[in-house]
C-alpha cells in the first residue's frame, strides 16, 4: 500500500513538472541574483486576481475591485517587461491592445459603481485572456467567470466607509 501511494505521488509530481515544462516560456532576463517568476507562475497569480476581482464586483465591494484590477494591471506590466514575446507572438502588444482597454473599462465601471458595466467589462477582460492563450497556442487554458471561491478565508462583502 505504501509503495502504491509513493508511486502515485511520484507520477503526480513528475506529471506536473512535465506539464509545467510544456507551457513554460524561455527564462526571463534577470539582473544578477534577481528573482523573476516564470510566466506560468505569473499567469496563475493573475488568475487568482481575476477570481477575486469577479467576487468583489459581484458584491459591489468597489474598493476591493479597484485594488484587484490595479494588481492585474501591475502583473501585466511585469509580464510585458520580462516576457514581451512568447514564440512569435508579442504578448506586450496583446496586453496593450486587448487587456489594458478591458481593464480601463473595468475601472470606469468601478468608479461609476455600475454593476452592469462591470460585468460587461469583466467579460471583455476574460475574453482577452482566452484570446491571448489561443494566440500563443495554449487554447487549452480557458478562463471563465468563477462559480465558487477557494478563498474561504477572505470576506468579499464591502465594509462601511
Amino acid at each position: 500500500m505504501r509503495l502504491t501511494i509513493s508511486a502515485f505521488l511520484c507520477c503526480v509530481v513528475l506529471g506536473g513538472a512535465c506539464a509545467q515544462e510544456a507551457v513554460r516560456s524561455a527564462p526571463a532576463p534577470t539582473q544578477a541574483g534577481a528573482y523573476v517568476p516564470d510566466l506560468a507562475d505569473m499567469m496563475t497569480t493573475t488568475q487568482f486576481r481575476h477570481l477575486k476581482l469577479s467576487y468583489a464586483g459581484s458584491l459591489k465591494n468597489w474598493d476591493l475591485a479597484l485594488f484587484e484590477a490595479a494588481r492585474i494591471r501591475d502583473s501585466f506590466d511585469v509580464v510585458s517587461k520580462y516576457y514581451p514575446q512568447y514564440g512569435n507572438v508579442s504578448i506586450s502588444k496583446m496586453i496593450n491592445e486587448f487587456t489594458k482597454p478591458a481593464l480601463d473599462k473595468i475601472n470606469e465601471a468601478i468608479e461609476a459603481e455600475n454593476s452592469a458595466k462591470f460585468y460587461k467589462a469583466f467579460g471583455a477582460l476574460t475574453k482577452a485572456c482566452n484570446d491571448c492563450h489561443k494566440a500563443v497556442g495554449l487554447q487549452f487554458i480557458r478562463i471563465r467567470a468563477p462559480t465558487s471561491s477557494p478563498f474561504s478565508n477572505q470576506v468579499f462583502a464591502p465594509t462601511r466607509r
